[in-house]
């Protein structure tokens, strides 16, 4: 038959492998057998593989982050926001055709600087040599008018009118030396006086003028102006005036049928108190407001009397 002879042939052309196989030399391991040269110590086996070192597992990067661990914090919140970006401002519009189209006004210079004003006719600081000034008062008993002119550096001579309503009008001359000038206070000597003309005789007259006014026929007042300024140029001086009247009547009366013949003259004294303040407005013009009183001494005159005046001052150069 076939088939036997087919098993022959492969049977035939395998024997010269087999041969060839059995003398394949065993695989040599990477490690020589070095067991046979040390006496005493059992043979390692060859085909026992070498130990292998492990290989640490990396944890994955959000393990470790310390939000993985239990009672980790929130989150920190993401910050708010931007505000929108402003719309640019709106263009200027081009006039319309034939409209005029004002200039924008230049800026205004600064003010100059204000001159000051520290001379008056009430205080303690005189005007200085060469220099004139004028006021003017009303109130009760008097009204008064005076003008000023400075002959020294440190004096002033004046001449003025005083009335009480027409009743009684005298005319008066006056002086101021001033003893102390600094920046602030001034302390000055001051007198004034004259001849007053009643429009009434002695002997007809009730508390009238000579009742109101505390003066006679000639009056002397000496007595100490001392005022205070500040360093602004425009500041208020107040000033503090106080005088001696002496009052000298040259026709006294004697309104006591029993008490004999009166004398030639007759003199008596009244102290003087004033308390004003000069409001400087300008650069030589003041407002004057003046409150103070008489305490007099004589029997038929009123022992204090009340005075109250309101004016305006100037400086003429």
């Amino acid at each position: 038959m076939r088939l036997p002879g087919l098993l022959s042939l492969s049977l035939l052309a395998l024997a010269p492998a087999v041969p060839a196989r059995a003398q394949t030399p065993p695989p040599r391991s990477a490690t020589p057998d070095e067991s046979w040269s040390e006496p005493g110590e059992p043979a390692r086996p060859q085909d026992e593989p070498a130990e292998e070192t492990p290989v640490p597992v990396q944890p994955p990067p959000e393990a470790e982050s310390w939000e993985a661990f239990p009672g980790a914090s929130d989150p920190v919140p993401s910050p708010p926001p931007l505000p929108p970006p402003r719309a640019p401002p709106p263009l200027p519009s081009e006039p319309a055709p034939g409209r005029r189209v004002k200039p924008p006004r230049p800026p205004r210079p600064p003010p100059p600087p204000q001159a000051p004003n520290r001379y008056g006719l009430y205080g303690g600081r005189s005007l200085g040599s060469g220099h004139a000034g004028v006021g003017m008062e009303l109130g009760f008993p008097f009204v008064s008018a005076r003008g000023v002119y400075g002959v020294l550096e440190h004096l002033d001579l004046g001449l003025g009118v005083d009335t009480v309503y027409g009743l009684m009008t005298e005319l008066r001359a006056s002086a101021r030396f001033t003893l102390l000038d600094s920046d602030n206070v001034s302390l000055a000597l001051v007198v004034d006086g004259g001849h007053a003309f009643f429009l009434r005789p002695p002997d007809t007259e009730d508390k009238g003028a000579r009742y109101l006014s505390g003066r006679r026929d000639w009056n002397v007042a000496p007595g100490l102006v001392a005022s205070f300024q500040g360093d602004s140029p425009r500041a208020w001086r107040p000033y503090l005036d106080v005088r001696t009247l002496m009052a000298f009547d040259m026709d006294p009366i004697q309104k006591d049928p029993l008490g004999g013949i009166p004398p030639a003259w007759k003199l008596d004294a009244s102290v003087l108190v004033r308390l004003g303040a000069e409001f400087p407005v300008g650069e030589k013009t003041s407002y004057a407001v003046s409150l103070g009183g008489d305490f007099r001494s004589r029997s038929t005159d009123a022992e204090f009397m009340p005075t109250l005046s309101v004016g305006v001052v100037s400086t003429l150069f």
